[in-house]
């Protein structure tokens, strides 16, 4: 990497730093940046089955990359062999890049996409070694193109305005289309059944700002963990033929992951009565007093307790046998 690119970096990201053995990314995992190792080693490992491929990579490497352009789950297990320091590098620090030093991003995207290509080259050789395997129909993208998002936002007029018939201030029916401001600063995730769109949801970090009344609502500003490690989820649009089905948990599955990565301790939600007892299967609890919302009408806020949830089952476990229970 060029160092005046690297140089421009280290003054706009957060610096991280993470101890041996912690997992950065998880296979099929999201998260909400890249990250560029300043100090320190990694192990990338590829897995198919019984069979593994693994790689070790150092400084100045960056990891995530394709992920974070395109929207799909990380292709590799990776995790710290030694102490690591690293940047985070999002589109908040990108966007600050541009802002900054317009001809320093435009050498960056110049050096990602060399990076991605080269990547995609490699992932593909060391796959090879694998037996081939059918593609799961049912895929979950984190919405980080332009396409992806407007289809997650049609998905949730599809199922709110269009099958529950709830009127909304913040639906276009002219495009047919649901954004509200909480998509200004939160991340969506849509699933994908052979091409067709089976479910959407979204998920905004309160250390991101910008979520209006929602914390009064949900009980938050009680947590020790409000707001630098609490984040809500809003805006899960099943339609109907794919409720009942494992379409729900594996949305929930891929946000998990983007909680996890981004160091999120407890999860808010609320959902109608009728499904409380669902939420409590998950080990989520009731938060706060219920309240009427002005697309669901009665709503019960529930919280979830990330570590606790995890420390019964861990990530790499639910990932493997797809439970989120």
């Amino acid at each position: 990497m060029d160092p005046d690119i690297l140089s421009q970096l280290i003054s706009i990201c957060e610096e991280r730093t993470f101890p041996p053995g912690h997992v950065l990314r998880y296979e099929g995992g999201f998260a909400g940046d890249m990250l560029l190792v300043l100090e320190g080693e990694v192990e990338i490992r590829f897995e198919q089955g019984d069979a593994s491929t693994m790689l070790t990579s150092a400084r100045n490497t960056i990891l995530g990359e394709i992920g974070f352009l395109t929207g799909s789950g990380a292709s590799a297990r990776v995790e710290t062999l030694t102490d690591v320091r690293a940047l985070g590098i999002g589109r908040k620090e990108l966007e600050l890049l541009a802002t900054r030093r317009p001809d320093m991003a435009a050498a960056f995207s110049r050096y990602l996409a060399k990076l991605m290509r080269a990547r995609l080259q490699q992932n593909t050789v060391l796959m090879d070694d694998f037996e081939t395997a059918d593609p799961p129909p049912l895929e979950v993208f984190q919405c980080n193109t332009e396409d992806l998002m407007i289809r997650a936002q049609r998905l949730r007029y599809e199922v709110y305005c269009g099958e529950f018939g709830r009127p909304s201030p913040y639906a276009d029916h002219d495009a047919r289309t649901l954004i509200d401001p909480l998509d200004e600063h939160g991340t969506s995730f849509i699933a994908v059944y052979e091409g067709e769109d089976a479910g959407t949801a979204r998920v905004n970090l309160a250390k991101h700002g910008g979520l209006s009344i929602l914390p009064d609502l949900y009980g938050m500003g009680t947590s020790e963990h409000h707001p630098h490690k609490t984040c809500v989820i809003t805006k899960y649009a099943i339609p109907e033929k794919w409720r009942g089905g494992a379409t729900y948990m594996r949305i929930f599955a891929g946000i998990a992951t983007f909680v996890q990565a981004s160091g999120i301790r407890e999860i808010y939600i609320d959902c109608v009565p009728d499904l409380a007892r669902f939420y409590a299967t998950m080990k989520f609890r009731q938060s706060a007093e219920e309240f009427v919302h002005y697309e669901n009408g009665l709503s019960v806020p529930m919280v979830l307790d990330v570590a606790e949830y995890h420390a019964r089952i861990p990530i790499d476990e639910r990932l493997r046998r797809n439970r989120w229970r």
